[in-house]
């Protein structure tokens, strides 16, 4: 079947002037053709600056077609404007060869860069051809979700999981990890469901494109005025997720339990099960059906679980995306936290106790997250957390079982010493503080 294409752009041609839709195949109806002028980016739409820039769309199209797209910096404006000239190609794909993708749009675009199909062409053709694309893909990429498995890990993708399906528009802040972060998304969703789903990975937001998930700067300032003026709902991948989303029951909650017991196989298989009519505000009900199944699971059954050990790790594996422009000296996204401990640790640390141990024990969760940022901002050397500190373990300590508190002072500990370590063996800083205060936090966990 073929998928017929599009470029929008700024050009000079017999028909327009500036920004508009220079080039397209024959096959695309009229009414999708206005709709594509209308979603078309324009003059300094990228969220990230440089050569290097890109953003991949994706939103369905009036005839019941979809638009796969990806945006990228195209050379210079032919007026002489100052600023590199936007370039978008767009694919617009039927239903029917959607789903032989798993109606993935990053599946896609990794088929059509394979053969060649997604390039910026110097001088617009005055006429496309369609493309057939081979090939076809399953209804899970593990490595999208393990990619994010350590960081930001499996209670933040449970909370962007939960609030896509909640209906919000959503705003991602991510730095270089946007596309990982959507790539995620669409695979923790099955596969009737990813349709409904729109997004951009690295547009500035706007109005006349609405995108139900989109990329937002990591501008306090901006991500302020974008929930006020437009009640965009803004998660930052460095952060906490908002605690009304970070739920051990419904769909969040459900690959929350998947990522981080790493049961990839078995979800897996409940995505692959047909499911027609399937729709987002059913998933909920559907993961009240799965969760009993998944408990039941062997402890052996998993095939891909979080690995805590005592010794540094390395960085969490990476998702390459063949049509992505991504640099090879990106930086690593930051946690959160204050003081110097928080420049020099995000890269290095394992999953967070937080995660792991809200996997093992839900209810304690709020109170999980609470500690591990304490140790955090103890060690960083945020006045009086270590009083605060020493008063919530000792709380804690006379509410929690014997085997649940062993457990939890031991991945602490662990936190607390990666923690101390990345910053003593750091080339820039060295700084005797960080150990005192490790020591310190261990002094209070073991009482």
């Amino acid at each position: 079947m073929a998928i017929e294409q599009a470029i929008f752009t700024s050009t000079l041609s017999d028909q327009a002037a500036g920004y508009h839709l220079a080039a397209r195949s024959a096959g695309i109806a009229e009414a999708d053709v206005q709709a594509l002028a209308a979603w078309g980016p324009s003059h300094d739409s990228l969220l990230d600056a440089g050569a290097d820039a890109v953003s991949i769309n994706f939103h369905a199209l009036p005839s019941g077609t979809y638009c796969v797209s990806r945006t990228t910096p195209g050379g210079q404006e032919y007026s002489g404007r100052a600023g590199q000239r936007i370039y978008t190609q767009c694919l617009v794909v039927p239903a029917e060869e959607f789903v032989r993708f798993s109606n993935n749009p990053f599946a896609l675009l990794a088929a059509a860069f394979a053969q060649g199909a997604l390039r910026v062409c110097e001088r617009i053709p005055e006429t496309l051809e369609p493309i057939r694309l081979l090939g076809r893909a399953t209804a899970l990429d593990p490595a999208a979700l393990r990619a994010l498995a350590c960081e930001p890990g499996p209670i933040w993708l449970g909370a962007l999981v939960q609030a896509a399906v909640a209906g919000k528009q959503l705003g991602i802040v991510g730095g270089t990890q946007r596309q990982r972060l959507l790539a995620a998304l669409v695979n923790c969703l099955p596969v009737e469901c990813r349709p409904a789903l729109s997004f951009s990975t690295g547009l500035r937001y706007s109005p006349r494109r609405p995108f139900r998930v989109v990329g937002v700067s990591d501008d306090p300032c901006e991500q302020r005025r974008l929930a006020r003026q437009f009640d965009l709902l803004v998660l930052d991948a460095s952060t906490r997720p908002p605690r009304e989303l970070t739920f051990s029951s419904g769909w969040g909650g459900f690959i929350s339990s998947i990522v981080a017991s790493g049961r990839y196989r078995f979800l897996a298989a409940e995505l692959s099960q047909p499911r027609p009519g399937l729709t987002l505000d059913q998933l909920d009900g559907l993961a009240q059906m799965l969760h009993p199944r998944l408990q039941a699971l062997a402890p052996d059954d998993g095939d891909a679980g979080l690995e805590l050990r005592s010794e540094r790790r390395d960085d969490p594996p990476r998702v390459t995306l063949p049509f992505a422009r991504e640099r090879a000296d990106a930086a690593h996204t930051r946690r959160a936290g204050s003081g110097p401990a928080a420049s020099h640790t995000a890269a290095a640390l394992p999953a967070t106790p937080a995660d792991v141990l809200a996997a093992l024990a839900p209810p304690h969760a709020a109170r999980w997250e609470e500690l591990e940022d304490l140790v955090f901002e103890t060690i960083a050397g945020k006045p009086r957390c270590l009083e605060r500190l020493r008063s919530e373990w000792t709380s804690f300590k006379t509410r929690c079982e014997a085997a649940l508190l062993e457990n939890a002072r031991q991945h602490l500990v662990r936190h607390a010493l990666n923690l101390w370590r990345d910053c003593v063996d750091s080339e820039e800083l060295r700084n005797p503080r960080f150990a005192v205060a490790a020591l310190d936090v261990i002094d209070v966990l073991f009482g």
